[in-house]
């Protein structure tokens, strides 16, 4: 029986997460374990604890870390070593926002990473009729952001202008449902079920075995995150490119990591 980490909105969270998540292949210069990150601040616990439940606070970090995504700082120091720092840096920035909360953290960064700005289902006879938006940004902005996003996640990644940028909403939306659960056993279950749905009633929506791949390194960053809470999605990603790797000691088992590319 799966455990639940408390939190009083869970219930809509995680149905807002399961209609959401429906809708640089070249040698990396300095791997991204290599470049330091700040000490994030100490934040009081009580701070900590109250950040999600501050509805305003929730909905202005996401909006700061949208904009942040769109920032010229973002895709400086993308340039300058990898798109996979890029994806530290946001979850970074979105753990500093949320004053330290992982679970407001790995919220904002599933909403900011979001790739389509609405999603359609897919109904039988009727057609295409229900179309939902996914973001309040200006189609300018929105467009701004999805083009910064970093896309280059796998050493096997598109080498085309996409990418692999769509796979990261998969990814922090399944460490959400891993880190609320507590378990990837459950995660993974809601994933191939979202995965299911949306290749049968999302427009344009098809059955995508890299999906479930970003699906399944997602949930082992969530769980990862339960003990390890300075964790960097990086490292997990790198271990899904990677043959050889060291051991992280986790909740739910162990996880192979590797520590340095060399």
């Amino acid at each position: 029986m799966m455990g639940f980490r408390w939190f009083p909105t869970r219930v809509p969270v995680l149905a807002g997460v399961f209609l959401l998540s429906s809708g640089l292949c070249g040698a990396q210069v300095v791997a991204p374990d290599s470049v330091v990150l700040p000490p994030r601040d100490d934040i009081p616990g009580i701070l900590t604890f109250l950040s999600p439940l501050l509805l305003p606070k929730v909905i202005q970090d996401e909006a700061r870390l949208k904009e942040y995504i769109r920032s010229g700082e973002l895709s400086a120091d993308r340039g300058t070593y990898s798109d996979l720092y890029g994806v530290d840096l946001i979850f970074d920035r979105a753990v500093r926002l949320s004053w330290n909360n992982l679970f407001e953290a790995l919220f904002i960064s599933f909403v900011s990473v979001l790739d389509h700005d609405r999603f359609g289902i897919r109904l039988p006879i009727v057609g295409n009729l229900l179309w939902f938006p996914l973001t309040s940004e200006f189609h300018e902005e929105y467009l701004e952001r999805i083009n910064a996003l970093p896309r280059r996640l796998y050493s096997d990644s598109p080498r085309n202008a996409p990418g692999d940028r769509d796979k990261l909403q998969h990814f922090f939306g399944s460490a959400l449902l891993a880190y609320l659960t507590e378990s990837d056993n459950s995660a993974e279950r809601i994933g191939n079920f979202i995965e299911w749905g949306e290749d049968k009633f999302i427009v344009d929506g098809v059955f995508d075995e890299r999906d479930v791949r970003a699906n399944r390194d997602g949930q082992r960053f969530g769980i990862g995150l339960l003990s390890t809470p300075d964790l960097r999605p990086s490292t997990i990603l790198r271990a899904d490119s990677l043959a050889l790797g060291a051991v992280l000691p986790g909740r739910q088992g162990r996880i192979s990591i590797p520590w340095e590319v060399q």
